[in-house]
């Protein structure tokens, strides 16, 4: 059962399903005693055979630990031959395995290794002897079908878990409904309670909390939670909550999908769904808004709608303008004051007349009660505006559409998310955001204010001096004519300069990230005399702006000060005429000041208001870019109700007796069914492909240049969406896609290598030492290891915040090497049930690219890496789809498909050119 390789040494190919202890134990007893043999050891020169034990920490002299000893997990690969066999056939049997454990713990396998027709006789002599024998049937739903058991098999628990990592679902549906799957021997009852927990989504806002117990009768394969939904009617970004499976009675939680995630599909069209018709017509672009008769203004108004529905915000508006318009009749309280006190205090010298005073007799004492009246307010106001500014409307105005273009943009197609830049996304987020809350929604308080001082000021000359009022209406009327003109304008210009700002962030971020290119080819200058450009470019835009700037702030002043000129020549004349008091032509002479302030107050921050125009039509467009939440929604949907369908009681016990594995529903393949994929306008990369692949394959996706195999791989890992056809995968497998192109987050070592896969830990003790056996075993930098190694216990206790230096700018010293070994790592940490990756060793050496394929085949293998392997059988297989860039990869593997001329085929690794691999 194994050969000897190139070196003369033996290599076996370890078994996919690994057997139970105690199964391992009979065979052991069948076979006798086997010796602790000693491998023999490379040819001279060679480095020597170390192996790193699984679940034990490296060894400190070595990246793969202790040499020449057969790990346990190698003798328990004895049960499955050893079952059937006589003690002298499983006697040497054991003695096969053992001499050949070397090819089952070393992280690679070079070409040359096991060949296909030798793991098909041992999966036929393991099938021929497992139909041999009564076994129990743990994915059995009928205990008719279920053969008795004793002793560790009895106490084996069934495993629950959700039948999916995410859910999807919009909420008009009312309700979400998921099932919680059972997986086992069926056999029993069985219970665990679930509860749902908060995220972006808060319960009682956007669904209603739920918790309880499910309840698994004997056969009972799944369960179904329903979730109700609290449907809104305003627009809102998708929103998330969790629900979580605990206290398991009488079983296990599945390793992963005991926590699941639903996610919440709001309403399409932002800011509202009032001109949803136009939008879906035209399209959600300026040049659609303009041909469907929406302006930036209409936007802008049904934003105001839509920002009053954020939490807190509707209240504290009201607040506010409440607050304003105390101001407004403190002015004409004051303005009062200040006639009576010239008028009816200082003026007065007929005793009747000073009997009338609030304090009978005393003007002095008089005016000093109108002082108090006039301080009191003021100081009421002051606390009033204190609170006000407390309440951090634009804040957390500003902070919730910042949220939304964050969340929108993570949900983004591949096509959308292609034609927006991170410096549209940076500005958006900061530039137009602000813009339009702090220009815009922050500016309507200010104008609902000036509007009421503008009324509580026409109440006063109207009671006081209404000759007066028709002038001061036609001057009011005149801004407002003017505004119009030149809100457009005003609007445009602002926008211009704001595109062109966005171009000056372009290049300094392009030098930013390609600053070794722009050093290398010594192009320097070139970068600046472009940024030069652009730099004079935003100045000539700047110039009408602020020229325009000047024209609107002045125009308004000229016709206030007109208005009180005229009052001034006029109005003086009836004081000496007698009709109006000296006191009544003081108040109106401030007044009219007041009302110049005002206009010219009014017409600013209507200007102002102008600001926020641009941004939001801009904000539109991006916020109604399409998703890929619906389709995925589909997806998703038609895969669980496959898996439904195939986890059938009859099916379960028909793949388990044909498979021979412990749960049948490892059994269930993968399946591409009729796929069909091509880009707008391009001719289809796939067309009308069908092929299946087992669980548990190391599949290898090759094909010429541009033939597809990318386009493979994203559609495998969920990247795009299939034009026609599916992709069938059992909705319980996790699915990670890892790009071609390394890429390292800002943070700590521990983010980079935890994000994703810490959500899921129970064990934070174990799978941080997991992490760091992988890293080691990947063979990056002593450097880089210490610095792990050094942080771990900080990032247990929750204090992973980069605070030594080398250890904040650990990025720095990373080889593009170590970049991509970070990368594979952080894949490889996660642990997907299915890993889709692109060219994993298209940077790195021949050395480290062995190592690679060797944790690849760990990873089908042991169905995960660095983890115990008597406990493999409980963990669902692993399978990977790898584009690989060596011929090395594809021996590695168990599966070929050849990607050319839009189909796939299935093709020896014999018939594998290099051709197809570059």
């Amino acid at each position: 059962f194994c050969r000897l390789g190139a070196r003369g040494q033996p290599r076996q190919r370890p078994r996919r399903r690994q057997a139970q202890p105690e199964r391992a134990g009979k065979a052991m007893a069948l076979a006798g005693p086997v010796p602790h043999l000693m491998i023999p050891g490379p040819p001279s020169g060679a480095a020597p055979l170390e192996r790193q034990h699984l679940g034990q920490p490296p060894s400190e002299t070595s990246p793969r630990g202790r040499t020449g000893e057969a790990p346990p997990h190698t003798l328990q690969r004895l049960s499955t031959l050893a079952r059937s066999a006589t003690p002298v056939v499983a006697a040497a049997t054991g003695v096969g395995f053992v001499l050949g454990f070397r090819s089952s713990v070393r992280p690679h396998r070079r070409s040359g290794q096991h060949t296909r027709r030798q793991r098909q006789k041992l999966a036929r002599a393991t099938a021929a002897d497992a139909a041999t024998m009564e076994k129990v049937d743990e994915d059995t739903a009928t205990p008719q079908e279920v053969a008795p058991t004793s002793g560790d098999e009895a106490a084996e628990l069934d495993i629950l878990q959700f039948d999916s990592a995410v859910y999807f679902v919009e909420e008009e549906e009312g309700t979400m409904k998921l099932d919680v799957i059972r997986m086992g021997r069926m056999q029993g009852t069985i219970s665990v309670d679930y509860n749902t927990e908060d995220g972006s989504a808060v319960a009682g806002m956007r669904y209603e909390s739920v918790s309880g117990t499910l309840t698994f009768e004997p056969g009972e394969v799944f369960k179904t939670i329903e979730i109700p939904l609290i449907v809104i009617e305003q627009w809102d970004t998708t929103l998330e909550f969790k629900i979580r499976l605990t206290n398991p009675q009488n079983c296990e939680l599945g390793r992963y999908l005991y926590l699941s995630r639903v996610k919440v599909i709001g309403p399409l069209f932002f800011p509202s769904t009032r001109y949803s018709e136009g939008m879906t017509q035209y399209g959600s672009t300026s040049e659609g808004f303009q041909k469907a008769g929406i302006s930036g203004l209409d936007l802008f108004l049904e934003y105001c709608k839509l920002n009053l529905t954020v939490p807190g915000i509707k209240e504290k508006s009201i607040g506010i303008l409440i607050i304003d318009q105390l101001n407004n009749f403190y002015f004409l309280l004051t303005t009062y004051i200040v006639q009576y006190a010239a008028d009816g205090v200082l003026s007065v010298t007929d005793p009747q007349q000073l009997q009338q005073l609030p304090i009978p007799g005393q003007k002095e004492e008089t005016l000093i009660l109108l002082a108090v009246l006039y301080l009191l307010p003021f100081a009421v106001l002051n606390l009033l505006d204190v609170w006000k500014a407390q309440q951090k409307v634009a804040e957390e105005s500003r902070a919730a559409l910042q949220k939304s273009i964050f969340r929108k943009y993570l949900n983004f197609d591949e096509i959308s998310r292609s034609g927006v830049s991170s410096s549209d996304l940076g500005l958006s987020m900061i530039s137009d955001a602000d813009d339009i809350v702090s220009s815009g929604y922050m500016n309507v308080f200010e104008l609902f204010k000036q509007l009421g001082k503008l009324l509580v000021s026409l109440f006063f000359i109207g009671q006081e001096n209404p000759d007066t009022l028709p002038p001061t209406v036609l001057v009011a009327a005149a801004i407002a004519v003017f505004i119009a003109l030149n809100y457009e304008k005003s609007a445009e210009l602002r926008e211009e300069v704001s595109e062109r700002q966005a171009r000056i962030v372009d290049v300094a971020q392009e030098a930013s990230g390609k600053i070794s290119l722009i050093g290398d080819y010594r192009v320097r200058p070139l970068m600046e005399d472009t940024l030069a450009v652009r730099i004079e470019a935003l100045n000539e835009a700047s110039v009408p702006v602020s020229t325009t700037q000047v024209s609107n702030d002045y125009f308004p002043s000229w016709l206030s000060n007109l208005l009180v000129a005229g009052y001034i020549a006029f109005g003086g004349v009836a004081v000496l005429e007698g009709t109006v008091q000296i006191g009544t032509f003081l108040a109106t002479v401030g007044i009219f000041k007041g009302i110049s302030d005002t206009f010219k107050d009014i017409f600013t921050a209507s200007l102002e208001l102008s600001k926020a125009i641009g941004p939001i039509v801009k904000l539109t467009e991006l916020l109604n870019k399409k998703t890929n939440l619906r389709a995925q929604k589909k997806i998703n949907r038609r895969r669980r109700a496959v898996t439904k369908e195939e986890r059938s009681p009859e099916n379960l016990a028909r793949l388990r007796k044909l498979s021979g594995q412990r749960f049948g529903t490892d059994a269930i393949p993968i399946r591409l069914e009729n796929l069909t994929f091509s880009y707008p306008n391009d001719p289809p990369k796939v067309k009308n492909v069908s092929v299946e692949v087992p669980q548990g394959s190391l599949v290898a996706v090759c094909g010429p240049r541009r033939g597809g195999k990318s386009t493979l791989i994203k559609l495998l890992g969920q990247v795009l969406d299939p034009s026609s056809g599916e992709i069938f995968m059992p909705s319980y497998l996790r699915i990670l896609h890892v790009s071609a192109s390394p890429i390292i987050l800002e943070g700590s070592i521990w983010r980079n290598l935890t994000i994703g896969s810490i959500n899921y830990w129970r064990d934070p003790e174990f799978e941080s030492m997991r992490a760091i056996r992988i890293c080691q075993r990947l063979g990056l930098s002593s450097r880089f290891m210490t610095i792990l190694k050094t942080t771990r216990e900080r990032f247990l206790a929750g204090e992973d915040d980069d605070q030594d230096p080398e250890s904040r700018n650990w990025r720095n010293f990373l080889s593009i090497s170590d970049v991509m070994l970070v990368h594979l790592a952080r894949a490889f940490i996660y642990n997907p049930e299915i890993l889709v990756m692109n060219r994993p060793t298209s940077q790195l050496p021949e050395q480290l690219a062995n190592e690679v394929f060797g944790l690849l085949r760990e990873f089908v293998d042991n169905r995960g890496i660095e983890l115990d392997p008597s406990s493999a059988e409980k963990r669902r297989p692993r399978t990977a789809f790898i584009s690989f860039a060596r011929a090395g990869g594809v021996l590695n593997s168990d599966v070929v498909w050849v990607v050319e001329k839009s189909t796939i085929r299935v093709a020896a690794k014999e018939e594998v050119s290099a051709i197809l691999v570059a």
